[in-house]
């Protein structure tokens, strides 16, 4: 088996028997409105990605994990002609991927229910499917020639991993994301050192969910891969630069990892775009010649960004005071629109101001409790969520042109909240599109339903909790305790405080915990059953 680095998430497996292409992001204009770029750049591998494609031969498979446009490149896989592969897609509940590939004119597509398994010859390949609500995403397994690769890339299946290895065996190489990918705290404003401790917390819980991932796997070797983008928007450079923040770099991950794991054998690996891996012997067939260090990042950024330069100055442009006028109305339309689906309003406990830049004196307010859109000239109370962006930006969202989550991971946005606490309805309403916006709804309702309880172990004491996170339903069996009270939701890292009734350390949720009488606690704990399979 060889293993073919494209840089990012995406990987090319090769067996004896079959050629499997994941998730390649190879666009020269890279995602999310060209925010982000490739990191290191990996533009030049796109013909050799379509040749492997489009070369009869070995069976061909194209895999793509979710719809996020840093894994499903739609303007790569337009540039490839001959189709005689077979699309690999995880069978979500909305449909877009299947339905996309269903026009691509491939060969077949097969939409996996989770852990439905691909013949090839010599092995096989298996999708791993995560959907909660509206957040959806899976993971690949191949296995060939005697070896196994894991890549889970974004997918937050760290509560799943026990099972997983016992099912599939060893695993030989594992990838997984080790890099921030989401707007908070990029986007808000915070002063430079609340920032910093946010950013530092998310990073190290990050770098414990690996840790904790290869405690369980034991792989012989891990790839760290889904890493930080560039950021070469003239406007977003300097994130590239901050000293602390949610993007760090392999190496600092690995540095961790030794420290945390003195004992552990994994092999940790950090491969350029276009290195070739050999899994059975873990040594690299070929490499690419030009190798980004942290000693020259630096000048690698500033000579990428200069490359880049004519992407960003197609996208500017100047509108009439016409043009915000009619984004203004369209997008207190869209909000409206948004506001009347969401079931769950009233849970909502402050309003909304969207402002244009360009129209500072005529904010967007979200009523949440009344259910109404208007338009008012300053923020009226202190208790409240703001958002402020341009209006050519938010522009593209309502062409369509971007969904709503990917304007959010562009971070071309300013955001603020008082109190600063994580608000999951209010989340969505923000992220969600709106045909998705009363599966969000369910998808909260369908969690909160789940009562199981089980019971676990902190500071010598025995709590009865709820056994699936309120977040997303992570199985919190499979969580951990930190400071003898904190119990940490293996998925998203949640703090759950014990010796408070398992309310979150960041917000009101609550798993309801009850501290056992100590003749209880002197039970051996009956094991919980399996947890049912979200629809």
């Amino acid at each position: 088996m060889h293993i073919t680095f494209l840089g990012h998430a995406g990987f090319v497996v090769e067996t004896a028997g079959a050629i499997v292409v994941m998730d390649p992001w190879l666009s020269s204009r890279g995602a999310f409105d060209s925010a982000w770029m490739q990191l290191p750049c990996n533009h030049h591998l796109a013909p050799r990605v379509r040749e492997m494609l489009e070369t009869p031969g070995k069976e061909r498979y194209l895999y793509v994990s979710h719809e996020h446009k840093d894994h499903f490149d739609p303007e790569f896989l337009a540039t490839i002609r001959q189709r005689d592969f077979t699309v690999l897609v995880p069978r979500f509940h909305r449909s877009e991927l299947q339905d996309v590939f269903a026009r691509y004119g491939c060969k077949q597509v097969i939409a996996c229910e989770d852990g439905h398994e691909v013949p090839i010859k010599g092995g096989y390949v298996k999708l791993f499917v995560s959907e909660q609500g509206t957040n959806r995403d899976s993971a690949v397994m191949v296995r060939g020639d005697g070896q196994c690769f894991l890549n889970i890339n974004d997918c937050k299946l760290h509560d799943r991993m026990g099972r997983i290895v016992a099912e599939e065996g060893p695993i030989d190489v594992f990838s997984a994301q080790f890099s921030g990918a989401i707007w908070h705290p990029t986007c808000y404003e915070y002063p430079a050192d609340t920032y910093a401790a946010i950013s530092l917390k998310k990073r190290e819980s990050k770098f414990e969910a690996v840790a904790r991932t290869l405690e369980v796997l034991h792989p012989r070797a891990y790839i760290a891969a889904a890493g930080p983008a560039a950021f070469l928007d003239p406007a977003q450079f300097h994130l590239n630069f901050e000293k602390v923040n949610i993007f760090p770099n392999a190496t600092q991950l690995f540095a961790f990892l030794r420290q945390r794991l003195p004992q552990g054998k994994t092999r940790y690996l950090e491969p350029m775009p276009g290195d070739v891996l050999d899994a059975k012997s873990l040594e690299f067939v070929s490499q690419s010649a030009e190798r980004v260090t942290p000693e020259n990042l630096k000048a690698y950024l500033h000579d990428y960004a200069k490359r880049q330069e004519s992407v960003f100055r197609e996208r500017r442009r100047n509108l009439l005071v016409a043009e915000v006028a009619e984004i203004h109305e369209r997008l207190r339309v869209e909000l409206q629109r948004k506001l009347d689906l969401l079931d769950l309003h009233e849970r909502v406990g402050m309003p909304l101001y969207v402002e244009l830049t360009e129209l500072p004196e005529k904010l967007l307010r979200v009523d949440f409790k009344a259910r109404r859109v208007h338009v008012v000239a300053d923020i009226q109370e202190e208790v409240r969520y703001t958002l402020k962006t341009s209006a050519a930006d938010v522009g593209r969202v309502l062409d369509r042109k971007l969904t709503w989550e990917d304007f959010l991971l562009s971070f071309r946005l300013r955001l603020s909240r008082n109190p600063d606490v994580y608000e999951p309805v209010l989340h969505g309403f923000l992220g969600v599109e709106i045909e998705d916006m009363r599966e969000f709804c369910e998808g909260i309702r369908s969690t909160e339903s789940q009562r199981e309880r089980t019971v676990v172990e902190a500071g010598g004491r025995r709590f009865s909790i709820q056994r699936f996170c309120p977040h997303q339903g992570a199985d919190l069996s499979e969580g951990w305790v930190e400071e003898g009270r904190y119990l940490v939701c293996p998925r998203h890292r949640w703090q759950f405080d014990l010796d408070a009734g398992g309310v979150c350390t960041q917000n009101t949720s609550t798993l309801c915990a009850e501290l056992l009488p100590e003749r209880e606690q002197e039970k051996p704990q009956t094991p919980a059953a399996d947890p049912q399979p979200q629809l």
